[in-house]
């Protein structure tokens, strides 16, 4: 067991996506259950501001800097207990960093993006003793040459790498092969979600979660917004009641509140802070369409069919890994295919045959998440 309380720094999470929320609740879920003393610790931004860290009882990494003087080497004379009862850790008491990044490592990225993720600290952080985990996450391709040393420089200096599918791992291994580069799903499956008591299953029975990454990536937003109407339409026509649910923030719910204006009548919206309002929600669904990865991880993970679009491999990979690939639509300007696919999973009996496909697939996804849980407490006990 644990000798002293453990100090956690958690990494490539925030309170913005729904997606790294729900991570983060994750993360803080399976290892609380273990060991109900551990300290996590994040960098206050934006994205993790000092409210939100304090109401889910996470420390604030100290970094003050002023004058060009380092406030936390000052801070280091100060007693840890006074510090602690601020809600501030210094960065010289963390034992532990974990990255919980979705997708930050790969040539859509690139290479600065890699060195200010973890790059420009990895090396001094191991200097220090500290060690370092990346979650299950995905990864590459990694064509750029600076990237490919950044990467290096990462892999080298890691302890633990969870690549959440084989395209992922191989990518990894392609920089620097190693035992350390491991295999194992996204472990949000692992969470539950709560249903909001404001939300009728009865009047909404088909999500449809937009990404404005979708815009960014691959489309024109008219070429999106075509898809999000020809979507609705056809679930219209097929008797289901389609509903908008948006799974990050103002851009994903702009694409939305655009696509309902065209329309004679716009369909409801909703919108949620909380993350797992958002997977109650998918749970009680017939089925999504989705733009979102982790809207299709909380889909598949609980037995409701998905038909997803793509801008990244992460997104076919977790198709294959639930056994239902023909759930990808890989051109999002076929209509004819678009309808059928709709048409299909309309059909009862159907989408009963997908769903439990998808819950025996759940079910060995979920084994594989607690296998690398267990690998990562193993890890931890050895650290003191």
């Amino acid at each position: 067991m644990i000798k002293k309380r453990l100090v956690i720094e958690l990494r490539g999470v925030d309170f913005v996506n729904k997606g790294a929320e729900l991570m983060l609740n994750a993360i803080r879920t399976i290892l609380l259950e273990r060991y109900p003393d551990i300290i996590f610790v994040m960098q206050k931004n934006p994205r993790a501001p000092a409210a939100e860290l304090n109401k889910n009882n996470i420390y604030i990494k100290f970094l003050f800097r002023n004058f060009r003087v380092k406030w936390e080497n000052v801070a280091y004379f100060l007693p840890r207990t006074l510090l602690l009862n601020r809600n501030y850790v210094l960065p010289q008491d963390i034992d532990l960093v974990l990255d919980g990044s979705g997708f930050a490592f790969g040539d859509q990225w690139g290479a600065q993006y890699a060195q200010k993720r973890l790059g420009n600290d990895i090396a001094k952080w191991k200097n220090e003793g500290k060690k370092v985990i990346l979650l299950p996450q995905a990864f590459g391709p990694f064509n750029d040459e600076a990237l490919h040393e950044v990467m290096k420089k990462i892999i080298n200096h890691s302890d633990l790498i969870f690549a959440r599918e084989k395209q992922s791992y191989e990518y990894m291994n392609g920089i620097n092969a190693s035992p350390k580069i491991k295999l194992a799903p996204d472990f949000t499956n692992l969470i539950s979600g709560v249903i909001p008591k404001d939300f009728d299953a009865t009047k909404n029975d088909v999500a449809i979660i937009p990404n404005y990454k979708m815009i960014e990536k691959i489309l024109s937003k008219e070429e999106y917004l075509a898809f999000l109407n020809e979507t609705i339409q056809a679930l219209l026509e097929n008797g289901k009641q389609p509903y908008f649910l948006i799974h990050e923030g103002e851009k994903d719910r702009s694409i939305a509140e655009e696509a309902n204006a065209r329309l004679a009548k716009p369909i409801s919206l909703f919108h949620y802070a909380n993350p797992l309002a958002v997977k109650g929600i998918i749970s009680t669904a017939s089925f999504i369409i989705c733009s979102r990865f982790h809207g299709v991880v909380s889909a598949l993970s609980q037995g409701v069919p998905c038909l997803a679009t793509s801008w990244s491999h992460k997104y076919e990979m977790l198709m294959e890994e639930y056994g239902y690939p023909e759930g990808v639509i890989k051109d999002l300007k076929d209509f004819d295919n678009l309808k059928n696919k709709i048409n299909e999973l309309s059909n009862p009996d159907k989408r009963k045959e997908i769903s439990q496909r998808l819950k025996d697939n759940s079910a060995i996804q979920k084994k594989r998440s607690k296998e690398a849980w267990e690998q990562i407490f193993d890890f931890i006990n050895n650290i003191n």
